[in-house]
């Protein structure tokens, strides 16, 4: 008899009837929608404490009780396991952590957009063959139609993985700063009850150990922080940079006061997007040009627009005076998790300026730099304006 967990006892029985119920739908229509219910269990499951050898016993039992009703087994059999590899699937994810995950995350989500970028064609190509009854024509079009329909089921999985992707991620990134905070606080207390017993070279070790679990956390915010953008869709609105970009400011003024920095925002317009992702730009930008700071001169940071010849957009620019960047370090500025310098140079995770590139993609522009070495830095994003907004 196979031995069960305490939260398969609990959880389970609920569980285990809804999942013989969906799989044995879809071992008699083999509808691949229905395999978004096996995530979704899967997902239950994983949530509700849920072993993978737990979860393994309940798709025995559900598939058990189709052999017994069941004309074809061998068909039945191979319906089944996929049904149960799309619920491991959600099991793999949690095995093979949270780095793992953020690249298979990016594929998914290049793969969606592919995806889109194939459904628009096809969309194109729909619309150029509507007023011809030729019969080849017509028959290219049912083609056309049964490829959409294949494509829209995948970008429902696609759309569907990247939600549980970005939930699944969060939940990973809360439980990892636990640890990390219990071992700041057993560092704090090694330094404040035995300071009298240990030497000044444990003293510092423990110092250097403290300062790995600061970055430590600081390197799961900015995951964390990146998976929200990813994640994060939006229907464009008017944002006005003018109550934005001093909004942003006021918030930093306490590096912007430490780095001795000035800021000089010039008239900025309003202009089509989300708020939270154009905060996380602009955030980043003033970041990076406060951190890039050349030391023998005051940083100072200018923010400003130019009208683009259209009239229908306009460029904004983050211009500083710092250090600049080498040409040959140009191409990889926007990689995740590319550091220009070491750690004890400049702190920071290398997240920041892909969080930069991932906004620009999701409001359909991209971020240019130009910058010399030694002599500043300029990073400038096209926006859709709104002009008739007051």
């Amino acid at each position: 008899m196979t031995m069960c967990s305490a939260a398969y006892v609990q959880a389970g029985s609920d569980l285990a009837q809804r999942y013989a119920d969906a799989i044995g739908a879809y071992c008699l229509n083999r509808d691949e929608s229905a395999l978004v219910k096996a995530y979704d269990m899967a997902r239950e499951a994983l949530q509700n404490d849920l072993s993978l050898a737990d979860f393994g016993t309940m798709h025995h039992a559900a598939l058990s009780a189709i052999l017994l009703h069941c004309d074809d087994g061998s068909k039945a059999v191979d319906a089944a396991e996929e049904f149960f590899l799309e619920g491991i699937a959600v099991y793999d994810m949690a095995l093979r952590g949270y780095r793992t995950n953020v690249s298979r995350l990016q594929a998914e989500i290049a793969e969606r957009r592919r995806v889109e970028e194939q459904l628009r064609d096809i969309t194109l190509d729909l619309e150029r063959q509507r007023d011809s009854l030729d019969s080849q024509v017509q028959l290219r079009t049912a083609e056309i139609r049964e490829r959409a329909r294949e494509l829209e089921q995948s970008n429902a999985m696609l759309i569907h993985a990247n939600r549980e992707q970005a939930d699944f991620t969060y939940a990973l990134s809360h439980d990892l700063k636990t640890p990390i905070n219990t071992i700041e606080m057993y560092l704090q207390t090694l330094l404040e009850d035995f300071a009298d017993i240990i030497d000044d070279d444990a003293i510092e070790l423990i110092g250097i150990a403290s300062d790995t679990a600061v970055r430590m956390k600081k390197l799961i915010d900015d995951v964390l922080e990146y998976s929200r953008v990813v994640e994060h869709s939006f229907n464009a609105e008017p944002v006005d940079l003018n109550r934005l970009v001093p909004e942003i400011i006021s918030d930093m003024q306490a590096a912007i006061v430490d780095a001795e920095a000035t800021v000089l925002p010039s008239e900025l317009p309003t202009v089509r997007g989300n708020p939270f992702q154009l905060r996380v730009l602009f955030t980043n930008l003033l970041t990076n040009a406060l951190k890039f700071r050349n030391e023998c001169q005051r940083p100072e940071i200018r923010i400003s627009a130019r009208d683009r010849r259209s009239g229908a957009a306009t460029s904004i620019t983050v211009a500083d005076n710092g250090i600049g960047i080498r040409s040959d370090q140009r191409g990889h500025i926007f990689d995740l998790f590319k550091r220009l310098h070491t750690f004890d140079e400049y702190h920071g995770s290398g997240i920041g300026l892909a969080l930069c590139k991932r906004v620009a993609d999701n409001h359909g522009t991209e971020i240019q730099v130009t910058s010399e070495e030694g002599s500043g830095s300029s990073f400038s994003i096209i926006l859709e304006t709104c002009e008739d907004i007051q």
